[in-house]
């Protein structure tokens, strides 16, 4: 059982509980638990040798790295002491790994010198080797080659491993009998990280991810009888984060909420930090643009701006062109500079959970409320980049009536509102289906400098403009987009060179000025396509993603809350146009 591992002085001497006793309720990831009770052949050797997993690692295979001396059960479990060998070429790495509290312990036993009942409880596990490891929580059985010549670097009896198992052979004349050994390798596993593949867990939370988890963490601590998760669930979890790659403070346990430096303080952070690694991954629009931590708010970001001045100059021949006055044939000319504002501006939603769903259904449905709370956090993100816009009468999302105060659009000026309304030549008329002519048309009421540049260029559409893309020739779809095509989510194909990416934020619109009509809902019938120059805007953060979650007595149920504050800003008003009106 893998429990935590410290270096107990500078030569090389480390401690832990090689053994942790468990009950039905704490089980590890294998199902089972040691009790008191389990027979551990304490006083079988005078000491064990000590390996790195199990002698299953690639490279350092059954090289002994130390030797236990002490095995010492009290009420926790069995507390076991060590000395690496730091002659051994891999003893000072691995006592760094320790150090940095990246390894635990893990006990070793023989197939046939084992005991479990149906119950998971484990009778007997004599303990034959100890091992460090950076896997999670579970008992294993090890290779009998890979500790005899273990035992055999310690100068002890490895006879005492083997067990003789006589198997017959029945052949047509003859039978044959053999003796082998009955051990064997419980998981033969050659790195950790083919541990962290093959391992096979049974448990409720085979079918949760790590962000399932840690989202049933927040819910769980929430509760007001909350008193630290299940050793069984803190192991899934960690085991879970470790196999996806995520970072956690410890590797091996989430008991007790309470524990310092590990618990309530990180979920909450871990998990808001895979929503926004999330939101990054998976949006359509928000990857899309440069983006800036702001030290302030607000932050004025500095510019550049006019570039400098380019001449033709006659070859250097007089010694007096080497001077910087006026002999110099090179003009003097300036970089030009400039500023932009961003003000950050904060979202923020909340998603319910009834006090039933965590006390009778936590596990089947968590995943699903799970993804719909982060799908409404990074979703909105998106929707606010592209639907932004401030003003009330005349607003682009809802035209001919006043939008409520804090819809989420009405945080800052977003890529529609420039392409509609800030830029006064930023709109084309489609007036019935796109085509290429109509596209480039568009495209060209961008500034010549972005204009010219589809690489830099992304076109944003709704699913039924894209729908009709599709019967463009022109258009280039990503399967035969060959080296052109990207990962960028969203991203349907090519026109031009420039990405088109669907969103299910661009809303159908009324007419050539592609406002949405706030009044009558049945009126929006046509699509938009939308061209931005992406190195025209900026995104500014000011909080990323922070999500807690509460327990309201009043009304019996959860409240998970998530706030960002963010900023948008663009370098000018040519770096948006859109072809509206088009027939869907």
């Amino acid at each position: 059982m893998q429990t935590t591992l410290k270096a107990l002085d500078a030569g090389g001497r480390i401690g832990g509980y090689l053994v942790v006793w468990g009950s039905p309720e704490e089980r590890d990831l294998q199902g089972e638990y040691f009790t008191a009770e389990t027979e551990l052949g304490l006083g079988w050797y005078p000491q064990r040798p000590l390996l790195y997993q199990h002698g299953l690692d690639g490279a350092l295979k059954a090289a002994v790295i130390g030797a236990i001396d002490t095995l010492a059960p009290d009420e926790t479990g069995v507390w076991a002491e060590a000395q690496l060998d730091l002659r051994r070429r891999w003893a000072r790495a691995v006592q760094r790994l320790i150090e940095k509290g990246a390894l635990g312990w893990s006990s070793g036993s023989l197939e046939h010198l084992v005991e479990v009942a149906d119950d998971g409880k484990i009778r007997r596990w004599p303990i034959v080797e100890g091992s460090l490891t950076p896997t999670p929580a579970q008992p294993r059985r090890s290779d009998v080659r890979t500790l005899k010549s273990a035992w055999e670097a310690l100068g002890m009896d490895a006879s005492l491993l083997t067990e003789p198992v006589t198997r017959e052979t029945q052949g047509e004349n003859m039978t044959e009998k053999s003796t082998t050994t009955a051990a064997r390798k419980r998981l033969p596993l050659a790195s950790p990280d083919e541990a962290l593949k093959l391992t096979s867990v049974s448990s409720p939370y085979d079918s949760l991810g790590a962000m399932d988890m840690l989202h049933g963490y927040m819910l769980l601590s929430a509760t007001k009888q909350f008193r630290g998760v299940s050793e069984r669930f803190g192991n899934a979890l960690a085991h879970k984060l470790r196999r996806e790659g995520l970072s956690a403070v410890k590797a091996d346990e989430l008991s007790h909420s309470t524990q310092a430096g590990f618990g309530d303080e990180w979920v909450p952070d871990l998990w808001s930090g895979q929503i926004w690694q999330q939101a990054r991954l998976e949006n359509a629009i928000l990857p899309l643009f440069q983006s800036i931590e702001m030290p302030s708010n607000p932050f004025e970001l500095p510019i550049e701006g006019a570039d400098p001045s380019v001449y033709f100059v006659p070859e250097t021949s007089d010694e007096a062109h080497l001077n910087l006055g006026s002999g110099n044939p090179i003009p003097d000319s300036r970089i030009g500079s400039g500023k932009v504002q961003l003000n950050a501006k904060k979202l923020a939603l909340r998603v319910g959970f009834s006090a039933e769903l965590v006390e009778d259904s936590i596990v089947p449905v968590l995943a699903v409320y799970r993804e719909q709370a982060m799908r409404a956090i990074i979703d909105s993100i998106d929707h606010v980049l592209l639907n932004g816009d401030t003003t009330g009468n005349g607003n682009v999302n809802s035209n001919g009536k006043t939008p409520d105060s804090n819809s989420r659009f009405r945080a800052f000026n977003g890529l529609r509102k420039l392409a509609l309304v800030s830029h006064s030549d930023g709109r084309v008329d489609a007036n019935g289906a796109p085509t290429l002519a109509l596209l480039r048309s568009a495209r060209f009421r961008l500034a010549a400098r972005h204009a010219a540049r589809p690489a830099d260029l992304a076109w944003i559409v709704d699913s039924g403009t894209y729908a009709k893309l599709l019967g463009l020739e022109e258009f280039l779809t990503m399967d035969k987009a060959g080296a052109q095509a990207t990962a960028r989510s969203g991203q349907i194909g090519f026109m031009d060179g420039a990405p088109v990416i669907v969103s299910a934020e661009m809303p159908l619109s009324e007419g050539a000025a592609g406002k949405v009509n706030g009044k009558t809902a049945g009126n929006n019938t046509k699509g938009t396509a939308l061209c931005v120059a992406r190195q025209g805007w900026f995104v500014g953060y000011r909080r990323r993603i922070a999500v807690s979650l509460d327990y309201l007595p009043y009304y019996d149920s959860y409240q998970l809350t998530a706030t960002v504050r963010l900023a948008f800003v663009s370098r000018d008003n040519q770096v948006a146009s859109a072809l509206t009106n088009i027939t869907v």
